[in-house]
């Protein structure tokens, strides 16, 4: 393959790596945003399950599921 080819193919796989590393920042960015517009939400529900803790089991799990959403999206 002569230099040019070389600085072809060279070029052509920074530009494929650069739009892969840019591609997953957005998407990273997109999914951030999307768990913070859950976040008023979330933490209403998980403020009110502490304040007047479920009695039954299945309102325990659905207590401790809103909180580790809190805690996983990071919801103040």
């Amino acid at each position: 393959m002569t230099w040019t080819g070389w600085r072809v193919l060279v070029a052509c796989l920074l530009a494929a790596l650069g739009s892969s590393a840019t591609s997953i920042l957005y998407t990273n960015a997109a999914a951030h945003q999307a768990e913070q517009r859950w976040c008023g939400i979330v933490a209403t529900l998980d403020d009110a399950y502490q304040q007047t803790p479920p009695q039954t089991p299945a309102g325990k799990r659905i207590a401790d599921s809103i909180a580790e959403l809190r805690r996983e999206f990071g919801c103040s």
